[in-house]
């Protein structure tokens, strides 16, 4: 529900400095249940689940016995459950897992059909919650992409009118309301990788730069024999990158990335042109020889320069 005149440079702005609002209809919601929740659910995704605290998140991954990625979660823990966010589109992968190893454990998995969630990112978050109680009673604390944030869980026939209530409330503060464009150009300046665009069934979460949702001291997981051996002992082929198209066509999801020597290095996984550098900027697969800081690559008529190794590097300045 993005303002009629905002442009996508202006919400991510305000993402950016104050906060932006919208609707994650791309979620869905799972309840775990029972009295062993917390131990089964350790055992299933990559972060520590254990001593997490009310009105908290936390991301984590849920990987399968190869160690490549099943889905991208946020957990929280509400008073009688915890609750895992998940993409839709991972759904059924990701409870068909969890349903296959509940074994003699005291735990339900409860899907919410009617949830919804607001998501509120930015530095002025909190303030925007503090101006309404119900969804500042329903909210817990969800960085998206490393500004701040929270998500407010609802229900479908609530989440409009809340929605349009904060909007109007926080606008002294700069909030916006914010579509997939302009979302897509804040993630993509701070090059936060998204489930479905920049990683997938087929990623291991070293590539994709998603080191911090992994524990290698909590204690044993599905799939973590692979992801620890590959942590200490493995070499990445490819690794995840941001990239900055210096000029030519700006290149589009899939296309190759090629070295200066026209070797074939990987693809472009998400892109965005950005108005206020004047110039797009991309995410993509790089071959590990030729993920370096600074190194210049190719993609059709595209020169870019790598500014980042994702999840590793510090970006390249401007």
């Amino acid at each position: 529900m993005p303002e009629p005149h905002a442009t996508p440079s202006e919400q991510a702005r305000a993402i950016e400095k104050a906060a932006g609002l919208r609707l994650r209809d791309d979620l869905a919601l799972v309840q775990v249940r029972g009295d062993d929740r917390q131990t089964w659910l350790n055992g299933q995704v990559t972060s520590d689940v254990r001593g997490m605290k009310p009105r908290t998140s936390l991301y984590a991954l849920a990987v399968n016995v190869r160690g490549k990625i099943i889905a991208d979660l946020r957990i929280a823990e509400a008073q009688d459950h915890l609750l895992v966010l998940v993409p839709k589109s991972a759904r059924s992968a990701l409870l068909e897992s969890f349903e296959r190893f509940i074994i003699m454990e005291d735990v339900t998995l409860v899907p919410e059909t009617d949830a919804r969630v607001i998501s509120v990112q930015g530095p002025r978050a909190e303030q925007v919650l503090a101006l309404d109680a119900d969804a500042q009673a329903r909210a817990f604390a969800c960085d998206e992409i490393g500004v701040g944030g929270y998500f407010v869980r609802t229900d479908a026939e609530h989440a409009p009118p809340l929605l349009r209530e904060l909007l109007t409330r926080s606008a002294t503060l700069g909030a916006l309301g914010v579509d997939e464009a302009g979302f897509e150009l804040a993630r993509l300046r701070r090059a936060s990788p998204r489930f479905g665009n920049d990683f997938d069934d087929t990623s291991y979460p070293q590539e994709a730069g998603l080191k911090h949702a992994l524990s290698f001291n909590k204690g044993c997981y599905l799939g973590q024999e692979v992801v620890c051996t590959l942590e200490n002992r493995g070499r990445l082929s490819r690794q995840l990158c941001a990239l900055r198209v210096m000029s030519g066509q700006q290149p589009a999801p899939g296309d190759e990335v090629q070295s200066e020597a026209a070797e074939p290095s990987g693809r472009i996984t998400s892109v965005v042109f950005d108005p206020d550098q004047g110039l797009a900027l991309a995410l993509g697969y790089v071959k590990r020889t030729h993920a370096l800081v600074g190194a210049t690559l190719r993609s059709g008529t595209s020169q870019l320069c790598v500014t980042q190794l994702v999840g590793e590097s510090e970006p390249l300045a401007k």
